[in-house]
């Protein structure tokens, strides 16, 4: 029996107070994210809009086995947002302006109601040619053939969803449109989650269901501000855990004989969770990397110094060694060697003690000065994601987790808790 084989199969239940706990424990994560964002400066905020975008958007088509360049997306992102201040290498199409105009479309108007011509609009910036791959697709409308969800090689196919009749799609769709524009009676992240789940099993197109699936999705949760802006990606998310995601789809459009979706939700909702923490470093390394060029913005430095160490900020790069610096600038060892040291003679960069052979340098993201005295109680102690660099700043705890190469470094004693901080919560100085 599939989902919608069941009476009035959009009419779900759920546990309630478990339910609200979860989804109250997230939205107040939100709160603090979008606090946060209040914060920056307006070409930080820019910045951290174009990537966590970005994001969004690679994620979602890879979740779909489809690999779009992340340099394009952002070029198409910064010009389609009029942003300024931010240098890209990609090249902006009008295929990947008409992508990024349905993501912007879906999460800055989030108040404007949905319709079918809105989301047909959606589907024919997906498929501009007509086609999906070098197959022909209908485009901008509902589909007229039945869909099953399959996996396997001919011959050993396994069945994984069998969509609705195509005959009754548009009804499907007008329910779930007049649901999806009156629902006053629950929070925008159940909603959200309940949007995503009956769209995907409606699965109303022949392909991009799952793509155009989560932009409605994220058109419930820019509600939650707005629509001023959304600065998490739940695709991302999703693609990091597709594995698990693929299945507690599979089972709650298999087996949910009674509406219960209680299961649902509750994975829906840990997993935006999950993707609010990962927000939050990927502001925090915007932030910082903003910090860092605000603080050294007098200093001189050639071309290829200020290249390779947006690499490191932009945490493409782990270790900072010379040979590291020799290959990602395409230069020699001595030259690179000589770039180092005036970066170190410039107070931009300090060597971890104990070392005489390969030789790894720290970023010095702020200026040694008073920067410390804000802080106290600080430690690094185990999470629910790795380790966390936990403290308390001017009266208010603050926390990031920090990468496996700086725990080690940390637990050695090359690193010291100051030196954490400097690199992981530089962002406070301008708070």
């Amino acid at each position: 029996m599939w989902i919608y084989e069941r009476y009035n199969w959009m009419l779900f239940n759920w546990d309630k107070d478990k339910i609200s706990a979860l989804a109250e424990k997230v939205s107040t994560s939100i709160g603090f994210l979008h606090g946060r964002i209040a914060s920056l400066a307006e070409d930080d905020r820019s910045g951290a809009s174009v990537e966590i975008l970005t994001q969004d958007i690679v994620s979602s088509f890879r979740i779909e086995g489809i690999n779009l360049n992340t340099d394009d997306v952002r070029s198409s992102i910064v010009r389609r947002l009029g942003v300024t201040n931010i240098q890209t290498t990609g090249t902006s199409t009008h295929y990947m302006e008409g992508v990024v105009d349905m993501m912007l479309d879906a999460t800055r108007n989030s108040n404007i109601p949905l319709d079918r011509e809105r989301i047909f609009g959606w589907h024919s910036a997906l498929f501009p040619t007509g086609r999906s791959g070098s197959y022909p697709i209908t485009v901008g409308n509902y589909r007229s053939g039945d869909v099953q969800v399959i996996s396997g090689s001919m011959g050993r196919e396994k069945v994984h969803y069998m969509a609705p009749p195509a005959s009754d799609v548009n009804d499907y769709m007008e329910e779930f449109m007049y649901w999806f524009n009156n629902e006053i009676g629950i929070s925008n992240i159940i909603r959200s989650a309940i949007a995503h789940l009956v769209f995907v099993s409606i699965h109303p197109f022949d392909d991009g269901n799952g793509r155009i699936g989560r932009a409605i999705a994220d058109m419930a949760l820019a509600a939650i501000d707005g629509g001023r802006g959304r600065f998490f990606s739940m695709s991302r998310e999703i693609e990091k855990e597709k594995k698990d995601y693929y299945a507690i789809l599979e089972k709650t459009q298999r087996f949910c004989y009674d509406g219960d979706i209680t299961p649902w939700l509750e994975w829906y909702i840990a997993c935006l969770g999950r993707a609010l923490d990962s927000s939050m470093e990927t502001l925090s390394g915007i932030l910082n990397k903003s910090i860092f060029w605000r603080e050294f913005s007098g200093v001189e430095l050639s071309q290829r110094q200020r290249k390779v160490l947006n690499i490191y900020l932009d945490g493409k790069e782990a270790k900072l060694t010379a040979q590291n610096w020799s290959r990602l600038g395409a230069i020699s060892l001595d030259t690179a060697l000589r770039d180092i040291a005036d970066l170190e003679n410039k107070g931009i960069v300090s060597a971890y003690p104990g070392r005489t052979r390969k030789v790894e340098y720290a970023i010095n993201y702020v200026k040694a000065d008073d920067f410390m005295k804000h802080f106290r109680d600080i430690c690094v102690k185990p999470g629910e994601r790795g380790q966390y660099l936990t403290a308390v700043y001017d009266g208010t705890e603050v926390r990031e987790r920090i990468s496996s190469l700086d725990y080690e470094q940390y637990e050695s004693g090359s690193l010291s808790s100051s030196d954490l901080v400097h690199k992981y919560m530089a962002y406070l100085s301008a708070m």
